[in-house]
């Protein structure tokens, strides 16, 4: 005989929760809040050794209103300055290539 699942009737006193919940206000590092401070968008380039490039990024996002190319909110500014990093890191090593004092063979 298969047994029937009991359904449960929620208690209604108990205030639904909110899922959806982004730090505005509380810089806690773990890049949540957005907008960040430059502060804070300084050290995390200093980690990651470009702290002359933390400007760059922050003037570039301020002037999308922290919107991704999309136009969707950015939910955490850090994956977007590690995925910012990685494109400039790349940059940097195309340029480098296409110079006249580029050789492969060593």
């Amino acid at each position: 005989m298969k047994r029937k699942a009991k359904r449960i009737v929620p208690p209604i006193d108990k205030p639904l929760r909110n899922h959806h919940k982004i730090a505005i206000i509380n810089d806690d590092g773990f890049g949540t809040s957005v907008p960040p401070t430059l502060a804070s968008i300084e050290i995390y380039f200093d980690q990651k050794g470009l702290l002359d490039n933390a400007s760059d990024f922050y003037n570039e996002h301020e002037l999308r209103d922290w919107k991704s190319v999309f136009g969707q909110p950015i939910i955490n500014w850090k994956v977007c300055a590690a995925e910012w990093i990685y494109n400039y890191r790349q940059e940097v090593k195309h340029r480098f290539r296409m110079s006249p004092f580029y050789s492969e063979s060593f």
